[in-house]
């Protein structure tokens, strides 16, 4: 989203916060609570460097508190954009790196999300609550075994603990997506032989089986997939539409996206973990959602 394509009211609005000291952070939030989707990050991005804070306004850095916005009926299902140039992202402790980025589907690859400790706090947590992975079927509805997926997985609720909350905001940052759009972070082991055959994240909303799970957050729009280990061979996240292999790098993040801002999905986005040759496979899962998501569900 460009600042440019904005209303003029709106594109007042962000100016004066910016001359009023408020944080880019401030800003973002004022315009997710009243109803913007989390592209409008790139032209919030875009308004501070055109129209910089006076010298002597207070840093947008230190400066918080609340402002009100202009409400949006028809919000995009858009992320932050990157492009190969886009270099350091400063994420707290965390300096990431863009690796490289894809328009078409739209996939971009970070180093150093996690950090080494991260990864293996994570895998720790993980390892004795691991249950075999399931899947929707799409034609009922019901959540089942299936030969085409093979890992054993659990799931941590949102902010369920400190490491949990900071790697969620970290998430958020990067993204420009609040937190309360994300399922809840799922952890996945794949030992020797297993796999994720292709399949797409988002759900067909013409399958009857798909419509429960929709019913909730509304449609997946995009996911970050965490590599929490090195793999001694296989493993890779495959793209075959596009030949694109990824081999998982401990520390790294994928993020693919999968719906345009007019709704549209992307069938581009088909992918799959393929078999893990030898040694094992960590990874954790954001699976992001167009509306908010419940902590518990009912």
């Amino acid at each position: 989203m460009e600042f440019a394509e904005l209303e003029p009211e709106l594109q007042q609005w962000m100016r004066s916060a910016i001359k009023g000291g408020q944080s880019r952070a401030t800003v973002v939030d004022a315009l997710l609570k009243a109803g913007y989707q989390p592209a409008i990050a790139n032209a919030v991005e875009q308004c501070f460097h055109t129209h910089p804070p006076a010298d002597d306004s207070p840093s947008t850095d230190a400066k918080g508190g609340t402002a009100t916005v202009l409400s949006r009926q028809n919000p995009d299902t858009c992320f932050r954009t990157f492009n190969a140039g886009t270099g350091k992202i400063s994420l707290g402790a965390q300096q990431v790196d863009v690796r490289f980025t894809i328009k078409q589907p739209n996939i971009v690859l970070f180093a150093n999300f996690l950090a080494d400790w991260e990864c293996e706090a994570l895998v720790e947590m993980s390892r004795s609550h691991l249950t075999p992975s399931r899947v929707v079927n799409a034609q009922h509805g019901e959540f089942e075994l299936k030969s085409t997926r093979t890992s054993g997985g659990t799931h941590f609720a949102r902010g369920e603990t400190p490491l949990i909350a900071d790697i969620e905001a970290r998430i958020a940052r990067l993204l420009g997506v609040p937190d309360t759009h994300g399922e809840p972070l799922q952890i996945l082991h794949y030992p020797v032989s297993a796999e994720y055959r292709p399949h797409y994240d988002f759900f067909d909303p013409e399958k009857p089986g798909n419509q429960e799970v929709l019913a909730t957050g509304g449609q997946r729009i995009g996911t970050l997939i965490m590599y929490l280990s090195d793999v001694e061979s296989g493993g890779a996240t495959v793209f075959p539409n596009i030949g694109l292999e990824v081999q998982p790098q401990k520390g790294a993040a994928l993020f693919f996206s999968y719906i345009s801002e007019h709704g549209k999905l992307d069938f581009q986005s088909l992918h799959g973990g393929s078999p893990v040759l030898a040694g094992e496979k960590w990874i954790a899962s954001k699976w992001l959602r167009a509306s908010e998501y419940p902590m518990y569900l009912p």
